[in-house]
């Protein structure tokens, strides 16, 4: 196998890794009410069980994208 062809591989496995995701975080912070220009506070404590799982998601989804980003920054002729 080439190092061409194991460089494809390695960004096709990487890419494979990251989950497409439309951020559950995304839909909480668009469901909180907003009272005078702040978040409405109760309502960002009724749901607090589900803030914190979004909080996890987005940066297990993070963790997958940086690793993919650095698979593709090693690959020769990507950077300097």
């Amino acid at each position: 196998m080439s190092a061409e062809s194991e460089d494809i591989e390695q960004v096709v496995k990487a890419i494979r890794t990251v989950p497409p995701k439309s951020l559950l975080l995304i839909e909480l912070a668009n469901s909180i009410p907003v009272v005078n220009g702040v978040f409405d506070y109760q309502a960002l404590a009724n749901k607090k069980p589900e803030i914190e799982l979004a909080i996890v998601e987005a940066k297990t989804y993070g963790s997958y994208t940086l690793v993919t980003v650095e698979a593709l920054a090693g690959l020769k002729g990507v950077t300097g």
